[in-house]
């Protein structure tokens, strides 16, 4: 009996009217595990409901969608449906005022689907565009290193930068930009906890739901973006079918199935370093999205904030459970707040723009469907200097879409500085090209919206630490009086379908990885030096940490995270160091992650290094950058 009155209580069905949330929000061992019934609905309909716009399948056996890390998140219905859940929530209730996912942010999604498909329609019109889009670069995942520049500041100096300055002007993203056949670019700006996130997710998700087919058609842009993707310069020519090798004409036919695949391929750009994504905190990343293999981007967890990918953990390839496409683009800024440092932040956030202006250029798909940009919330004191790192990275992407999301005084700012503008500002070194005109569009915070305390978020932090060396981890089975108790549906399943990994430990000289961390930890201000005296480093120069020699760079790298990058100069061999030469700062700063350590000991007395790495074999960098981000394996 007691078992029964323990099931019972377990397990419960939620009816969902049209157009209603079930809202739900986790303790930290709280797992909760959702299915969708299959029961037609009171108009005779089939049922349907959503999280952040993942749509929730029903299958042909029973499908649970699991949830837990704190999670807090909410099922929607447009038609109505019935849920089943599995599991306890300290909080969970059917919320009783109008969701806007029906009103505003569903017309929203309406009005970004009218702009993919102009692009598109100015695509497959311009085969000469793409060709010119495509011979602008020569390889879109690489970020050409800019003219070196001084690194210094004197007394004279200012602290507010210069109009030249405060532009981007990433050689790219400058050169590359054209409007033609470009999607919508929409950034998401709002206070703390005012459900940007889960907007940037919603609409992403809708986006991959679409069904309109992101392709260019089998005519002449066709043709020339299939000469594109093969390696090919752009020109048609005669029998160019025929002459194509097996394995080209097999890559041809798969790529002709995925032609026909519903769905838009957006980008989603991440410009909150403290959300952890992609892969942990303090980064700046682009994920490229695709509906293959499951137009879907979950949120099992508040570890993996959008979906899981191959930088989500150290070792795994994309799953069914993903939407990404590829491996992001991930760029270190070092710090959870951006205005710790935010000279150095709009540098890297002029880096990443650069980065994505190149794929947009050879990505048609990508191009046409747009980028959906998540950003920091706002505070008090940002509205002093008019949110000017906010206008920056406006600039920087060439938005052409603001949304504000519940804060009147940011969406009058953004109205009077874009909205009203009579004519856009040039973009330097361009040739003449103006940004984009900007559409402010306000948007009501809703009402499930969850305030997070610095507890949780440092909780959050850990995990995502952990997660990314360790994997997933499926909850412990208890058992009551020797008998193992029945485990729930779907709660065995590691969330996002991470598995365990078992990290390996490696001990390396200390001279063998270079380490370098941005600027000083603080710096006095230019009136407290003496008269005639210069700063000889700044917030943004980067600095080349001795280990070997200073005890101050052991302490500050013990049980620390580094994140290893691309290595500038092509890296060195077995037992080398990666540049026998010192990089410039831009070359360092502009390098994209490819995996990131953690510091787990270090031995003063033998100078060497203890890392702790999520997967066995040689680490894919011997460059190092050091940040804020700390964590201690317990």
């Amino acid at each position: 009996m007691d078992n029964q009155e323990e099931r019972s209580s377990q397990y419960r069905r939620v009816f969902l009217p049209p157009r209603s949330e079930y809202r739900f929000e986790l303790e930290p061992q709280e797992r909760l595990s959702i299915r969708l019934v299959q029961n037609r609905t009171q108009a005779g309909e089939e049922p349907d409901a959503e999280i952040f716009g993942a749509e929730l399948v029903v299958g042909t056996q029973e499908r649970w969608y699991p949830f837990a890390d704190e999670a807090k998140a909410a099922v929607s219905s447009w038609k109505g449906a019935e849920i089943e859940i599995a599991g306890t929530a300290s909080t969970e209730y059917l919320a009783d005022e109008p969701s806007p996912v029906y009103t505003a942010y569903s017309n929203l999604h309406l009005l970004l689907e009218q702009k993919r498909i102009q692009a598109r329609k100015a695509l497959r019109a311009d085969a000469k565009l793409l060709s010119a889009l495509a011979g602008s670069v020569l390889d879109p995942s690489y970020i050409a290193p800019r003219t070196p520049h001084q690194s210094t500041e004197t007394e004279t100096e200012t602290e507010t930068e210069t109009e030249s300055e405060s532009d981007p002007s990433g050689s790219a993203a400058s050169t590359v930009y054209r409007s033609e056949g470009q999607g919508p670019r929409v950034m998401v700006l709002g206070p703390e906890s005012a459900g940007k996130t889960s907007l940037v997710k919603l609409l992403a998700n809708y986006a991959l739901r679409s069904p309109a087919v992101a392709s260019l058609g089998k005519g002449e842009a066709g043709k020339v973006a299939e000469s594109l993707r093969t390696g090919g310069d752009g020109i048609i020519y005669p029998n160019m079918e025929a002459n194509l090798s097996e394995e080209a004409k097999k890559e041809k036919r798969q790529e002709e199935k995925r032609s026909d695949i519903t769905g838009w391929w957006p980008v989603v750009v991440n410009l909150d370093p403290s959300d952890g994504a992609p892969p942990l905190p303090c980064c700046l990343s682009a994920l490229p999205l695709s509906p293959l293999p499951l137009a879907s981007l979950p949120s099992p967890s508040p570890v993996f904030p959008f979906g899981t990918n191959t930088g989500t953990t150290g070792a795994i390839p994309p799953g069914t459970s993903t939407a990404h496409g590829v491996a992001p683009l991930s760029l270190w800024l070092g710090k959870e707040n951006v205005r710790e440092n935010e000279r150095h932040f709009r540098r890297v956030v002029d880096w990443l723009a650069e980065g994505v202006e190149r794929r947009l250029a050879r990505d048609f798909r990508s191009r046409m469907s747009g980028l959906l940009i998540d950003t920091p919330g706002v505070i008090t004191s940002d509205a002093r200097n008019k949110y000017a790192f906010l206008q920056h990275c406006i600039k920087a992407f060439k938005i052409d879409t603001i949304v504000v999301l519940g804060h009147e005084k940011l969406n009058l700012e953004m109205t009077k500085i874009f909205g009203s503008a009579t004519e856009t500002a040039r973009i330097p070194g361009s040739g003449g090209k103006r940004l984009p005109r900007a559409n402010v569009v306000k948007l009501p915070k809703s009402g499930g919206v969850v305030e997070l305390d610095e507890t949780y978020r440092s909780r959050l932090k850990a995990l995502q630490v952990k997660t990314y060396f360790y994997g997933g981890s499926n909850p412990s089975s208890s058992s009551e009086g020797g008998v193992p108790k029945a485990v729930l549906p779907g709660h065995s399943d590691p969330l996002g379908g991470i598995p365990s990994l078992s990290p390996y430990s490696t001990t390396i000289p200390f001279d063998l990885l270079e380490i370098y961390k941005v600027g000083q930890e603080s710096l006095a201000p230019s009136s407290a030096l003496p008269i005639g005296a210069s700063r000889t480093v700044t917030e943004t120069q980067l600095v080349k940490l001795d280990p070997t020699n200073s005890a101050a760079d052991q302490t500050s790298l013990l049980h620390s995270v580094l994140a290893l990058i691309q290595p500038p100069r092509g890296g060195g061999g077995a037992g080398q160091p990666d540049s026998s030469s010192n990089p410039t700062d831009d070359e360092i700063i502009g390098a994209p992650i490819l995996g990131f350590v953690h510091v787990a000991d270090i031995d003063t007395m033998r100078k060497k290094i203890t890392l702790l790495s999520p997967s066995t074999g040689r680490l894919p960098s011997k460059t190092a950058i050091l940040g804020s981000l700390d964590w201690q394996d317990v």
